[in-house]
């Protein structure tokens, strides 16, 4: 029970850091397909600092730390 209750924060913050990165990977995914099919609607500035924040988060997906993500 000590280990459990030990563990349980340690438990929480990688269910946290896996539902973060969950959550970004299909935030990517929408972004690069919406992007792909609508991006010649979009201004260029605007593209551009869309396609930055994807990237941004990608790189941020590297990492296992769901503050980042």
């Amino acid at each position: 029970v000590k280990d459990a209750e030990a563990n349980a924060e340690a438990d929480k913050k990688r269910r946290e850091a896996v539902t973060a990165k969950n959550d970004a990977d299909g935030l990517v995914h929408s972004t690069e397909k919406a992007l792909a099919e609508h991006g010649s609607k979009v201004a260029e500035t605007e593209r551009r600092a869309i396609e930055d924040a994807v990237s941004d988060l990608k790189e941020a997906l590297k990492g296992d730390d769901a503050e980042s993500i």
